[in-house]
């Protein structure tokens, strides 16, 4: 099956899809993305992953209402596409004009998407958990905006794949852990399930709400409570939640191993509810 793209209206093969060098999501990153996860050619949670986009528009000024129905929009993509396993990129872009740092009135969106093949991760990965790497978190200060505006993501991930990780770990510089570089972070200490709280120094992931609605369900002791470096490092467990892994159990964080080294029981029954819930709304044969 192909990987297709769609720009403004036209859907094509991916090698084929072009944008003007005026666009200022390219100049300036002045843009919002959201990636959707396939099972068996189906999409989870878009609906989800398009208000958080529409929440993004609101706070930086971008006209939606002019970008088409992007849910139908990538409805047909998925369709056209007839990909199982896969992912799903949108972006919209402010559009495009020459430019300028002041933003033009009246102008149209870009609409950018792709349907690409997806290789999973395998099931060692999570039998025998992952590695992480620290950083310090020099991110915008709107991290809860999916902006298309990564260079300190890119480098903080590349950083820790190329130790051998599979994310990095941002904390700011009094110490407190934010997320990672493509993921939420959770941790259990004393007992209990703690993230960050939402706000500007986080994005609400999808797999995020969707691990603390599975906590809630399982009655899982939890607070959305900050923590510290130190306090991760003393952490019984570690996992991180995203739309690539689902749930990935953290085993080691620099040179400090996590707990007794091996994934723990929350995250492996979380990682499991998780699938179901995915099979259950998807209806995927997985």
């Amino acid at each position: 099956m192909p990987e297709l793209a769609y720009v403004n209206g036209e859907i094509m093969p991916v090698e084929e899809a072009v944008i003007s060098i005026e666009d200022r999501g390219m100049q300036f990153g002045d843009s919002l993305y959201e990636v959707v996860r396939l099972y068996d050619g189906r999409p989870f949670r878009m609906k989800e992953h398009i208000d958080r986009m529409r929440r993004g528009a609101e706070v930086i000024g971008l006209d939606l209402s002019k970008a088409g129905d992007l849910e139908e929009i990538l409805d047909e993509l998925i369709q056209r596409a007839g990909l199982k396993t896969a992912f799903v990129y949108l972006q919209v872009t402010r559009g495009v004009t020459p430019r300028n740092h002041v933003i033009p009135d009246d102008l149209t969106p870009t609409v950018i998407a792709t349907v690409r093949h997806l290789e999973e991760l395998s099931e060692e990965r999570y039998v025998r958990g992952s590695r992480a790497f620290t950083r310090l978190d020099e991110r915008w200060a709107r991290r809860d905006v999916k902006a298309t505006t990564l260079l300190p993501n890119i480098l903080s991930r590349s950083y820790a794949v190329g130790k051998g990780g599979y994310d990095a770990i941002h904390y700011e510089e009094d110490g407190t852990v934010t997320e990672g570089s493509v993921s939420n972070l959770f941790c259990v200490i004393g007992g209990v399930i703690r993230t960050h709280p939402t706000g500007k120094k986080i994005l609400p992931g999808i797999s995020r709400a969707t691990v603390l609605q599975l906590i809630e369900k399982m009655q899982m002791p939890f607070a959305e409570q900050a923590f510290t470096v130190a306090e991760m490092m003393d952490a019984s467990e570690v996992f991180f939640a995203d739309t690539y892994s689902e749930v990935m159990p953290v085993v080691q964080i620099d040179s400090q191993t996590i707990g007794d080294g091996k994934p723990g029981p929350v995250a492996k029954k979380l990682k499991k509810a998780f699938r179901r819930v995915v099979i259950a709304e998807t209806g995927a044969d997985l």
